[in-house]
């Protein structure tokens, strides 16, 4: 079997998947999955799409909707209404449970890995999920991993499963440092309760600069001062004051992060743009390579003797500067 080489198992060494939240519970929270007698057991679906079909058959049958015209703008009957907000409960509770997937998928992953549960079928743990799952990326298999604690216990808080572009900012190592897991659920919930009153949004590059803030000050011990000084913050890097931005507060705030800018309607009130996103990274990693790649680099390296390499380099950096500069023409222009 070939070796996937986006994979790397010391990714997975150390995670066990314990987040403090149950997995199939939560799930089923999302679902509403039956539960049997035994607590903290879950009736799981073998058939992948029946937890989305009894999930639609809950929508108001579209026989029993009456059609309005285009122009009546008259208020909704009362069982208008019934039919809206349950309609509006299915659509929420799919896309949460959506957003949770990829967590539980990511805390299944370390689960396998603590206990080599591949060990007689599969040489690694690579090749174990690219069989089980073959449609899920390994890099992205590994920041699901690395993120599925933290954004359970997010999703446990606060009835929200957060997206991959506010769980990073939480859980990536700066150097040596660290967030503990209770202080990065913690300043989530903090900036989702002030995003939840204020309408801001809680952005990736929010994220990074409460980070900033946190790491550099000092919390208080007590857990509720904590939370309390916590949202002081968040409002500090969310709101802008009096007098322009607050003080930790920068234009970026206005825009996705290098990261991404994601987010929910029903709790934190975020736009979710991964796309967007993407574009903003890629930008990032080009100005960095610019930066890094003058005209003196090109004549230090060919001087540096190996010429075959040397010419491969080059000729690949033009393949692809061509390949993205096709790609910008193409790019459609932004319907407003």
């Amino acid at each position: 079997m070939a070796r996937n080489q986006d994979v790397d198992d010391d990714e997975f060494a150390g995670l066990d998947g314990d987040s403090g939240t149950d997995v199939q519970t939560q799930t089923s929270k999302l679902l509403d999955a039956p539960q049997d007698d035994a607590p903290g057991d879950v009736e799981l679906v073998t058939d992948p799409a029946e937890a989305v079909i009894r999930l639609a058959s809950s929508l108001p049958s579209l026989d029993d909707i009456a059609a309005v015209e285009e122009d009546d703008t008259s208020a909704l009957t009362d069982a208008e209404q019934v039919q809206k907000a349950k309609t509006e409960e299915v659509i929420l509770t799919a896309h949460a449970a959506g957003r949770a997937a990829v967590w539980v998928i990511g805390q299944g992953i370390a689960a396998a890995s603590k206990g080599r549960w591949f060990r007689a079928t599969h040489q690694t743990l690579e090749e174990y999920i690219a069989d089980l799952v073959p449609d899920v990326v390994p890099r992205q298999a590994r920041r699901w991993v690395k993120g599925s604690t933290v954004a359970l216990a997010i999703a446990a808080r606060t009835g929200q499963a957060p997206v991959e572009g506010q769980v990073r900012p939480l859980v990536e190592a700066r150097g040596d440092s660290k967030l503990p897991q209770s202080v990065a659920v913690d300043m989530y919930v903090a900036l989702a309760t002030v995003a939840k009153e204020t309408g801001a949004k809680v952005t990736a590059q929010v994220l990074k600069e409460f980070r900033d803030v946190v790491e550099d000050e000092a919390l208080p011990k007590d857990p509720e001062e904590q939370q309390a000084t916590l949202q002081e913050w968040a409002r500090e890097v969310l709101v802008p004051g009096p007098n322009g931005p607050g003080m930790f507060e920068t234009e970026s705030n206005d825009g996705a992060g290098e990261d991404g800018a994601n987010g929910d309607v029903q709790d934190a009130e975020v736009v979710e743009t991964p796309h967007l996103d993407a574009l903003d990274q890629a930008l990032v990693d080009l100005k960095a390579a610019r930066k890094a790649v003058k005209r003196t680099t090109f004549e230090s390296a060919a001087d540096e003797g190996d010429h075959d390499r040397y010419r491969l380099l080059v000729s690949e950096l033009r393949t692809l500067t061509e390949e993205l500069q096709r790609a910008a023409r193409r790019a459609p222009a932004a319907v407003i």
